[in-house]
C-alpha cells in the first residue's frame, strides 16, 4: 500500500479511517493466520475512530488514544 501521498501533511480523520479500512481489505484478500491479531486490532481501531468525537485532523495524542482504546473496543 502506498502511503507517500500523505508524506509531509497530517491525515484527516476521514483519510485515516479510509487508510485503516483499505488495510483491512488487503488483509482480507491476503489471509494469513499470522495477521489475525492485526486484523482484529484494525477493525477495532476503525470502529473506535468512527464513534469517537475527534477533530477533523487528529493529533498524535488522539492517535495514541486510538491505539490505546482499540484493543478494548468492540
Amino acid at each position: 500500500m502506498k502511503t507517500d501521498k500523505h508524506e509531509g501533511h497530517s491525515l484527516t480523520k476521514g483519510e485515516l479511517l479510509a487508510f485503516i479500512e483499505k488495510t483491512i481489505q488487503e488483509l482480507e484478500q491476503n489471509s494469513d493466520p499470522k495477521n489475525e491479531s492485526l486484523y482484529a486490532l484494525l477493525l477495532s481501531m476503525a470502529s473506535w475512530l468512527e464513534a469517537a468525537n475527534l477533530p477533523d485532523t487528529p493529533s498524535t495524542e488522539a492517535f495514541a488514544k486510538i491505539l490505546h482504546a482499540s484493543p478494548y473496543y468492540k
